[in-house]
């Protein structure tokens, strides 16, 4: 009998790793933006995309 992980679904688990390497990405581009702007809008983009991956973990 398989046994259920705790982790949550497969599809939850594939989110998460979509989330998690979205906000590697725009930690990434935060580090080499010089650009105030920029760096706010990056910052909003992290802001949601975290939002996002903690709305659907509970």
């Amino acid at each position: 009998m398989a046994k259920k992980s705790d982790q949550g679904t497969d599809s939850e688990l594939r989110f998460g790793r979509r989330v998690s390497r979205e906000v590697s990405v725009l930690l990434t581009e935060i580090e080499k933006e010089p650009v105030p702007d920029r760096l706010l809008d990056l910052a909003q983009q992290l802001q949601k995309a975290l939002s996002d991956k903690l709305a659907n973990e509970n």
